[in-house]
């Protein structure tokens, strides 16, 4: 490796390669979408009506209405532990895990920067870095901090210094706690919660880990009133003006105060779900509803044996008069809970907090539960969706869709939401400087198969990236599940299921692993881990729906390979209201994951591979026009195994343990002065010393020279040797197959072997429905046209057939598809050439894992090449197409 990078020429450093790196593609990132990785804080200013969101990794994104999001990185990456606004001055607060304050200001509404950084010394760092709860006051000029050992610090924002003396010392509760306690307990313990009086800014609610809640008095020091539970104190809130507050506590239950009793006068103490030992309740919410009712938010609190490791958050809702108005319902989430808060919309004596949402905070996803209507749904989220609710698989990218089927998307979409709440959006801050949202705008859509075998549909037009619609096609196969025995057995706590983040999946067979779009024919293809593919198109009459299924057999000329996989996919009869309807179902033989797939919807086909073949489909008529096995039957029974989801692995090109432990004995016997015929006679010598030398390296190469492609200065990993016979990439194109005056409809094929087949396509009729033009099948055939065999037989990733302008024609996997505007019309043929070298002017370029190469067609004359691995040293792992414009 040193020699190789010490031997090379390295470019000179002049002014015209700068020149040229000016000229040259520059990537940067524009915006984060989707739900933030590990989330760790949230928070919300009520007056600017935004909610920011902090990361373990030191990321902070803003969100307000739809389509207004701002996003900040710290320079120090450092897990964010707490997040603050400054009510109304779009300013934010943020506490680090490395003991620091940062204060960000939002400018412009557009871009969001650090205005200035706590630089504490060391006592101040040690002392925010066992923090344990922040309190802002309201005059936005103080911050109270309290720490685990049960001091409390005083924090000023103005000048952004740290008093390193405790304005609430532990010392002077030890001594409120032998005046007024009796001995009962010693130590406050740490600072749980500290809570400002929502009516007067002098007052402070402080409940201590250990069993204490003291009400202080800021302006005199000192405390007002002292409380004292029986079970550790885990959160405190004022409600009802401040007249009362409740605690949570470790045993599950939580507690009314009366704030102007006297000691232990508790008015009501309740364990909602005892009275068998509970899980500690975390936190605590109490708002005043819009008719005068308390309801009661809290985390956790569940049976300890049978829910310990549930997450839950309950809201409970009673009255003693009428049993009509009380309400309880236990939202119950797959991941933990890192916080929660409610939108309010305060009444104009300030009597009632009127709560109109719940915003929680998840592990993995984020859910607002509607509080206005009685049933408390949850909203359909505009942004911050989990996209990863399950685990995502495969991608597809549509620019420009038709605006006809975008339309049937929306209306699809608005049923499958009906029981989502019907209010507007609670988060409405921020401005658009620009309208974004017009209906004669350009629409994209980002389309993703997940491991549950669904598809989901994302408008990725704006940045907010809102989920249109959701296909599941588990529905139309028989697959077993575990009986749900929540909802038949268990009747309390009352759980509702809440979220969409679900990582399990029934039957792994259901995989999407490739997906295939055409918004002018409204058509969609979704292919499965099981080689099942699946044909979909808009319907608006509820349909009843038994599909039949076609199987395709790829194992012709290798009967005597054994599939040792998974079974095959079975079809059950279901009911479709609207929106996609399955029309046809191809099972493939055997039932190994697809690995390409192509779609070209003006002849109702598809081409679909495996890792045992290809074959070409009509999904209008569901018939078989050709199917190929690229299984060598020679190599049957000769290799080690693959995974599972490609049957019986006789296929890897890298030698098995057995054969590589006795190549080393048959070495070792020879002895080093044996000559040994997969040599030359200037071998050099063996460098002991330095095993990874480039002379080392050289003599590895050459002793795999007989059953592994020769490719300089590359690694050998026997982990990512592939199968030779998977189909890697399929491609459709109308060009000069077969002579220089017509044009043929061909489809391209690329295996792993860098093996790449050309079929041609004859037989169709053209015909102009809905305004696309449509080819009907007649007396279609398909027939083996061309074979391409590279030398180096690396991994086909990429076959793209290219015009005279270097504008790709065709249609495949890993390709953009065609702009809607222009798939119907025709691509222009020069008549009348100068030259005769221009008659054809269509070339197909071909890129495998180490190279490109370019053939002219139709006689497949080599015309460029540019070797990657053997000069850059590294091999391509994915592939696309594109065009970009130069500024110069």
């Amino acid at each position: 490796m040193f020699k190789f990078k010490l031997g090379r020429k390295q470019p000179e450093d002049n002014e015209a390669r700068r020149r040229l790196q000016k000229e040259l593609f520059s990537f940067s990132k524009i915006c984060d979408r989707g739900f933030p990785s590990h989330p760790s804080a949230i928070a919300y200013d009520p007056q600017l009506k935004l909610i920011a969101i902090g990361t373990h990794a030191g990321e902070i994104r803003i969100y307000g209405q739809p389509n207004f999001q701002v996003s900040y990185n710290l320079n120090n990456p450092s897990s964010i532990r707490k997040i603050i606004f400054l009510n109304g001055i779009a300013r934010v607060l943020i506490l680090t895990s490395d003991g620091y304050l940062h204060l960000l200001e939002i400018n412009n509404l557009n871009s969001i920067h650090i205005d200035h950084i706590c630089t504490s010394n060391e006592n101040s760092e040690s002392i925010l870095k066992d923090t344990q709860t922040l309190c802002l006051l309201r005059n936005n000029l103080n911050l109270l901090i309290g720490l685990q050992n049960g001091n409390i610090y005083l924090f000023n924002i103005e000048n952004f210094s740290l008093n390193t003396k405790p304005i609430i010392p532990t010392e002077t509760i030890e001594k409120i706690i032998v005046e007024n306690c009796s001995g009962r307990i010693i130590h406050p313990g740490s600072v749980q919660s500290i809570v400002q009086h929502p009516i007067n800014d002098d007052n402070v609610l402080i409940g201590y880990k250990n069993t204490l809640i003291v009400h202080w008095d800021l302006p005199s020091n000192s405390h007002d009133r002292t409380y004292i539970y029986k079970q550790e104190v885990e959160s405190v809130c004022w409600y009802n003006q401040g007249r009362n507050f409740a605690t949570c506590h470790s045993n599950g239950s939580y507690a009314l105060w009366d704030a102007k009793q006297q000691l232990n006068i508790v008015e009501t103490e309740k364990i909602p779900y005892g009275p068998y030992p509970c899980t500690s309740m975390t936190k605590i919410n109490v708002k005043i509803m819009r008719n005068g009712d308390p309801l009661i938010i809290f985390s956790g609190g569940l049976p300890r044996s049978s829910y310990s490791n549930k997450h839950t958050v309950s809201c409970l809702c009673e009255n003693e008069h009428n049993n009509e108005r009380t309400r309880h319902v236990t939202f119950d989430f797959t991941t933990g809970i890192i916080d929660f808060f409610t939108i309010d919309k305060l009444s104009s004596d300030g009597s009632r907090d009127d709560p109109q949402s719940l915003v929680i905070l998840l592990n993995e996803e984020i859910v607002m539960v509607d509080l206005l209507t009685d049933s408390w749904p949850s909203y359909h989220l505009p942004y911050l969706n989990s996209i990863h609710a399950s685990p995502v698989i495969c991608t597809t990218f549509a620019c420009n869709v038709n605006q006809e089927f975008y339309k049937k998307l929306i209306n699809y979409a608005s049923v499958q939401f009906e029981e989502n709440s019907d209010q507007q959006w609670p988060i409405t801050g921020g401005e658009i400087k620009k309208v974004i949202n017009d209906d004669s705008h350009e629409k994209n859509l980002l389309l993703t198969g997940h491991e549950d075998g669904s598809v989901q549909f994302w408008d990725v037009t704006n940045i907010s990236m809102p989920l249109i619609c959701k296909l599941k096609t588990s529905d139309y196969f028989q697959i077993e599940q575990a009986p749900n025995d929540d909802i038949d057995e268990e009747t309390w706590p009352p759980f509702r299921k809440t979220g969409i983040y679900d990582p399990y999946c029934d039957d792994p067979r259901l995989a999407i692993q490739k997906l295939a779009l055409c918004t002018n024919t409204d058509t969609l293809i979704a292919a499965g881990t099981a080689g099942q593919v699946l044909t979909f198109q808009f319907t608006a009459e509820p349909t009843d729906v038994n599909l039949p299924m076609t199987t395709v057999n790829l194992l012709d000329g290798c009967e005597s390979f054994v599939w040792k996989g998974h079974e095959e996919m079975k079809t059950k009869s279901t009911f479709v209201s609207s929106g996609f309807l399955p029309t046809s179902c191809v099972q493939l033989y055997p039932p190994a994951a697809v690995s390409a797939l192509a779609l070209c919807s003006d002849i109702q086909c598809y081409a679909v591979g495996t890792a045992h073949g290809f074959a070409l489909i009509n999904y209008q008529q569901s018939r078989i026009l050709t199917a190929k096995c690229t299984l060598d039957p020679n190599s049957l029974g000769h290799a080690s195994k693959v995974p599972s989801s490609f049957g019986e692995s006789t296929l890897i090109r890298g030698r098995s343990l057995k054969k590589s432990l006795r190549e080393s004995f048959r070495r070792f016997r020879k002895g080093r002065t044996t000559k040994k015929s997969t040599m030359t006679p200037t071998t050099p010598r063996v460098d002991e010393s330095h095993p990874l030398s480039a002379t080392n390296m050289h003599l590895e190469q050459i002793t795999r020279v007989p059953i592994e492609r020769q490719v300089e200065f590359r690694e050998f990993k026997q982990n990512d040797d592939p199968i030779v016979s998977m189909v890697r990439c399929l491609y459709f194109a109308k060009t000069y197959l077969n002579s220089l005056h017509d044009r043929t409809r061909s489809l391209w094929a690329g295996t792993n072997s860098g093996h790449v087949y050309v079929y041609s396509i004859i037989g169709f009729e053209s015909q102009t429905l809905n305004r696309t033009t449509i080819t009907t099948d007649q007396t279609s055939s398909c027939s083996l046209a061309k074979e391409i065999r590279l030398k180096h037989k690396a991994p086909v990733l990429s076959i793209i057939v290219l015009d005279g302008l270097n504008q790709s024609i065709g249609q495949g996997s890993n390709i953009p598809p065609i702009d809607s505007k222009l798939l119907t019309a025709e691509i222009p043929i020069q008549t009348t050439p100068t030259h005769s070298e221009n008659v054809t002017s269509h070339k197909v370029l071909i890129c495998s894992e180490e190279q490109f190469k370019i053939f002219t067609l139709p006689h497949l004359k080599p015309s460029g090449k540019f070797k990657l691995t053997a000069t850059e040293g590294t091999r391509v792992r994915k592939i696309n197409i594109n065009q970009f414009s130069s500024k110069t």
